[in-house]
């Protein structure tokens, strides 16, 4: 139900010519990578351009965690979703259609203090290792490349999560943490003090990153107009700056290339559910 959900309330609606037969809003789920607050700020410039392009209000809502957003979207609780990868994939079968996804590869990395002994990726046995959610494709893709050169999780390092890629970076900083797991966007999201304490050790992991989907619902219409407003959004002025700042560098189709890719990290998410209760 999406009162499980918080919706991202926005103080100052922008104004808009809104249909008496479009005046339903448009429900946008967005996986909660980050914190409510820095997914408002992140995402403000795509609901100004799709309210203004379509004509009809725009609502964001996220979850309080992965596996409570996954539900929502398998359940088909979202007019459209920006969502992980895995789960996008996941999404098709509820009646989810694919729009695009951002032009910038997603490659999960470990983050560790500038001060940290820490030099390679083989210097992370016997480490504590935080990461925003064990059903991110990140920790998925890191968790698979420890796994890959004989690193065992409980036994070679430990895993400790934190409510997001932010916060887990920020343990990091403070000492909490020897490591955390995230990719590089959301680095460039976090506070310039924190950024400046940490520094990146990379895998070779390389995935399609976030996927805009749409639900078949809408109809073919209303779909085709948010295909093409989405397509026009690189080009405006609030679409330069808002993949300037996330350095998502900008949209590409997902086609069946991208679907194939994400195949084995499917299968660990859904060993990953399966161990949580979850089908």
């Amino acid at each position: 139900m999406l009162k499980r959900c918080f919706l991202i309330v926005w103080c100052i609606l922008l104004p808009v010519a809104v249909h008496a037969a479009d005046a339903s809003p448009i429900k946008i789920g967005i996986m909660p990578f980050n914190s409510t607050l820095a997914l408002i700020k992140t995402h403000q410039p795509i609901r100004a351009h799709l309210q203004a392009a379509l004509g009809r209000p725009v609502e964001f809502y996220t979850a309080p965690d992965y596996l409570t957003f996954y539900r929502e979207s398998q359940a088909g609780q979202f007019d459209m979703l920006i969502t992980g990868p895995h789960f996008a994939v996941m999404s098709l079968a509820s009646g989810y259609k694919p729009l695009f996804h951002y032009h910038a590869k997603l490659q999960p990395i470990f983050v560790v203090s500038r001060k940290s002994d820490i030099r390679s990726l083989t210097d992370l046995r016997g480490k504590k290792i935080g990461l925003s959610s064990r059903l991110s494709i990140s920790s998925i893709g890191g968790i698979k490349w420890l796994q890959d050169h004989g690193l065992k999780a409980g036994k070679d390092y430990r895993l400790v999560e934190k409510p997001t890629h932010g916060a887990a970076v920020a343990a990091v900083s403070i000492g909490e943490l020897d490591a955390a797991l995230t990719t590089f966007t959301p680095l460039k999201q976090i506070p310039d003090d924190v950024r400046a304490k940490i520094t990146v050790l990379a895998t070779e992991i390389k995935t399609p990153h976030l996927m805009t989907l749409v639900h078949e619902r809408l109809g073919p219409v209303e779909i085709e107009r948010i295909y093409a407003a989405l397509k026009a959004f690189p080009s405006t002025a609030g679409g330069k700056k808002f993949f300037e700042e996330t350095g998502y560098q900008g949209y590409d189709s997902i086609d069946a290339e991208d679907i194939r890719s994400l195949k084995p990290y499917i299968a660990l998410t859904r060993n990953l559910l399966e161990q949580m209760g979850c089908k």
